[in-house]
């Protein structure tokens, strides 16, 4: 099935075609950084699937979306959103619309609806029922991206360490990682987490680091998944480098190491604007 992906999210945009360039009965044929491209690209792809980053005014977006259907009568569409507002179900079915699938209902949400809209007949607008990550997983894993280590979360949550090491292999497994920085990078990627700021008195603005080239280098390398090895790899430059770089990273996101990091910018904003260098 040929699809065209679309999000104004450099990051989540491509998360998403990775993950679906794994997927074997998906083929990602184009992609799109703004909504308005979309009608003539799928014109001229005539895709099976459009997939749509509904953003933060999901009803707004899906207002722009009526012209696709009207060129690519037989394609499917489905947007990701943050919720499901009466608003939108009503904005997708003037829009022709297939699917609104909740991005905190995990990638097996998205993967079931990719398939059911792949093989089934259309049948209005149809929103998935909770099955992905968990409520105790999404809370583990906000967790994961503040920082804080499987001891610490057992003891907040009041459980065990063992019980939380056991969700944390689940949640690896649903988003196919092996490791706690790749997990939140991959959750703040796909929108799987709200960006969580941290609180501030009226009289404060909302501070945001400004970061030099080389610490925007390595935030970029971690938000992808990296680790210390293969940033120094992919940049160039030593181990020692890196870590001595990724340290007054840390004390300018306020975080103490590469999970937390990728939490602290989520929430900052600051992930949407590492765009990868030509």
């Amino acid at each position: 099935m040929t699809v065209v992906a679309h999000s104004g999210r450099r990051l989540f945009r491509d998360a998403l075609v990775a993950w679906l360039g794994r997927q074997s009965r998906f083929d990602v044929v184009g992609q799109a950084s703004d909504v308005a491209e979309l009608p003539r690209l799928c014109a001229l792809r005539t895709p099976d699937l459009v997939l749509v980053d509904g953003g933060s005014d999901v009803v707004a977006t899906l207002g722009s979306l009526t012209e696709i259907r009207g060129g690519c009568g037989r394609t499917r569409i489905i947007v990701i959103c943050d919720e499901v507002p009466a608003a939108a179900v009503v904005a997708a079915r003037r829009a022709g619309v297939d699917a609104l699938v909740p991005g905190a209902l995990g990638l097996d949400a998205l993967l079931s609806v990719l398939h059911q809209q792949a093989r089934g007949p259309r049948a209005g607008v149809t929103v998935p029922t909770p099955g992905g990550l968990t409520p105790r997983e999404r809370e583990i894993l906000s967790l994961l991206g503040a920082g804080h280590p499987a001891r610490r979360i057992a003891a907040m949550l009041g459980s065990s360490v063992g019980a939380v090491e056991n969700t944390k292999r689940h949640i690896y497994a649903k988003l196919n990682v092996a490791t706690q920085c790749q997990a939140v990078a991959r959750a703040a990627a796909l929108g799987l987490v709200p960006a969580r700021r941290a609180p501030v008195r009226p009289d404060q603005p909302t501070r945001v680091p400004e970061l030099t080239a080389r610490e925007a280098d390595i935030l970029r390398s971690i938000a992808m998944g990296h680790s210390v090895r293969q940033t120094a790899a992919l940049l160039e430059i030593a181990e020692k480098t890196v870590e001595n770089t990724q340290a007054r990273l840390f004390l300018k996101l306020g975080t103490h190491n590469r999970a937390g990091a990728i939490g602290a910018a989520h929430g900052m904003g600051l992930l949407d604007h590492l765009v990868p260098e030509a």
